[in-house]
């Protein structure tokens, strides 16, 4: 009678060792599977750095967080709580010619919702678009991809 009582007393004390190395387990492999999923971006207070890796990068597309003033200046326009983050995402609309592009740059508070003309409460998103060359200029004076020498 006493063994048994020791052996139920060892299979519970296995089942809750089990139990604590899979809940352990399934949070290891959910935190890295979250790194995965979820890239961390990096942060510029630059938006025409951004707006020159969209150009250059193989896909036409950039993405950061916005810090300084522009991203603080976001954030007051529109109220926010002082701990959102402004995301920035450029991505390629047309290629002008070689080194010089349509750009879309995206300005949005993914966990920031605010009251659409609707009624609706959706993210806070705002965009921009602009030609753009290599070296900064739009492509009517800039001589990127054309051959001239400026």
């Amino acid at each position: 009678m006493k063994g048994d009582h020791e052996v139920i007393f060892v299979t519970n004390h296995i089942q809750n060792m089990n139990r604590a190395i899979v809940m352990l387990l399934l949070t290891l492999l959910g935190s890295s599977l979250e790194s995965v999923a979820a890239p961390t971006l990096p942060e510029t207070a630059n938006v025409r750095g951004l707006l020159l890796a969209a150009i250059d990068s193989r896909d036409g597309t950039a993405q950061a967080w916005l810090i300084g003033d522009m991203a603080l200046k976001l954030k007051n326009d529109t109220k926010t709580p002082p701990n959102t983050r402004v995301k920035a995402s450029v991505t390629t609309v047309q290629v002008i010619r070689p080194g010089c592009k349509r750009l879309r740059l995206v300005l949005g508070m993914p966990d920031h919702k605010m009251k659409t003309v609707k009624g609706t409460m959706e993210p806070f998103s705002m965009f921009y678009e602009l030609n753009l060359c290599r070296d900064g200029q739009p492509p009517l004076v800039s001589p990127v991809g054309t051959g001239e020498a400026r």
